[in-house]
């Protein structure tokens, strides 16, 4: 048997839409296609899609890298690389910029011997600003080497934020802020004062450090008159 056959999903399973890697067999695969791994294809490992808020990758953060999976159906090549291409479907994304707000090569390679790779999108969070939601589309376009898989596993959104105008999970989860009117000038602060980069971190019992953080930042709000831009009233922190 040629080693270069590869253990792929069968036919029949993915045109019954239940690709997942339960049903797997070995077969010499003309057709030969990638598809991006996310949900369904192995329940439990890949994600559907892909989110995150600049906020909770820590002070100063500079570039962050998503490692986006992709796998082969076919036949794995163990004496030469193989080139894929990527892109982002500008009408399908918002406000970013390639080159700008992230950077995404459109040319990646399926490396040799593997049947299933990753490619970067590099997020440059110093290069965000603090009110758009930012949302990309990427997809995969079929080139000489590659034609196109199966359509709900040829793209994957990744959105992105670098405000906290929603609350976020650890306001509403932990009782003393949740106690509090909520307001984003308020959780910048104490993002700043606490350290905190858990967007869904819980309060475990460290009360003394909980309530030395809100005394903090309520000291900050008493001292300093910050007021909402909108309504033009005054922020203080435990209100």
């Amino acid at each position: 048997m040629n080693r270069r056959m590869i253990c792929f999903l069968v036919a029949a399973v993915c045109l019954s839409g239940a690709c997942r890697e339960r049903d797997i067999e070995v077969y010499d695969a003309g057709r030969v296609s990638l598809n991006i791994a996310k949900g369904e294809f192995r329940p439990g490992t890949y994600p559907e899609s892909y989110a995150f808020n600049a906020y909770f990758l820590g002070v100063g953060a500079g570039d962050y890298t998503l490692d986006i999976p992709v796998r082969l159906t076919g036949v794995v090549d163990y004496e030469r690389d193989r080139e894929y291409r990527v892109r982002v479907n500008e009408e399908l994304s918002q406000y970013a910029v390639n080159g700008v707000e992230y950077t995404l090569d459109e040319r990646q390679l399926l490396r040799k011997g593997l049947y299933e790779d990753t490619f970067p999108l590099t997020i440059h969070v110093a290069r965000l600003n603090e009110t758009d939601d930012y949302k990309l589309r990427i997809e995969l376009t079929p080139n000489e080497n590659f034609v196109s898989g199966l359509p709900e596993y040829q793209w994957v959104e990744v959105s992105f934020v670098k405000n906290v105008n929603t609350p976020p999970a650890f306001w509403e989860n932990t009782s003393k802020l949740s106690k509090l009117t909520y307001h984003p000038v308020k959780c910048a602060k104490f993002l700043e004062v606490s350290g905190i980069t858990d967007p869904d971190w819980k309060d475990a019992g460290t009360s003394l450090a909980l309530d030395y953080w809100i005394a903090v930042c309520t000291e900050y709000f008493e001292q300093n008159e910050v007021y909402d831009q909108t309504t033009g009233n005054r922020i203080f922190f435990d209100e």
